[in-house]
């Protein structure tokens, strides 16, 4: 870690913080100690005072519950001000609308976040006895039947507008539903996740030359 111009008030600090060990141990007659010895213990504890001081110094990273806890509050607003929308319908609403657009936006730029939908919904694919192979089945979601809590965080994944957290509430949806459609000998599960078997693109006509 380079501390560059605040170097000075840290081995001020360090000298210190050195001190008031020592006058800690004021009192103690402990058994003299070899010079090694001592070299030896100076030195561990500059480094584990050095890491302190770096700990201190370092910026906390920023709490995503304060976030999580806007978009919450963002969700149960629309929610509120729309009680009786399915959670289809809230999708229609214009804020929501274009929160979806930027989010799927940001989506369709980051092929690894793709992967991570397609890879689910394959995964799920095998699970019901089917091939999963790329392109040969796609995610089918009812969201009409969504309950309260499940609109609240479909809306909340939406107005973050974060294709992390598109792509999380979806791979959940997906993951939840795999018990139900692997084993439950249903076609749709009840969250409304269905896997579909997608035709191949037909093939364009050939004509024949003109004789």
């Amino acid at each position: 870690m380079t501390l560059s111009h605040q170097s000075l008030p840290l081995r001020q600090l360090h000298v210190g913080l050195l001190a008031v060990f020592m006058l800690s141990s004021c009192g103690k007659k402990d058994a003299p100690r070899s010079p090694v010895e001592a070299q030896k213990s100076a030195a561990v504890s500059e480094a584990t005072i050095d890491a302190a001081i770096a700990e201190a110094l370092t910026p906390a990273a920023p709490a995503k519950s304060d976030v999580q806890s806007g978009l919450e509050a963002q969700a149960e607003d629309i929610l509120a001000r729309y009680p009786n929308k399915n959670a289809q319908d809230l999708l229609g609403v214009p804020e929501v609308t274009e929160a979806l657009k930027a989010g799927l936006t940001k989506l369709s730029k980051d092929k690894r976040l793709q992967d991570q939908i397609n890879g689910s919904v394959s995964l799920a694919a095998k699970m019901q006895g089917l091939s999963g192979a790329p392109g040969s089945v796609g995610l089918d979601l009812d969201v009409k039947n969504y309950d309260h809590a499940r609109k609240s965080r479909m809306i909340q994944a939406v107005m973050s507008e974060d294709p992390k957290q598109i792509v999380g509430f979806l791979v959940g949806e997906i993951g939840e539903a795999a018990p139900e459609l692997s084993y439950g000998g249903v076609v749709r599960a009840s969250n409304g996740v269905a896997i579909k078997e997608q035709m191949p693109p037909a093939r364009p006509a050939t004509t024949s030359p003109p004789d």
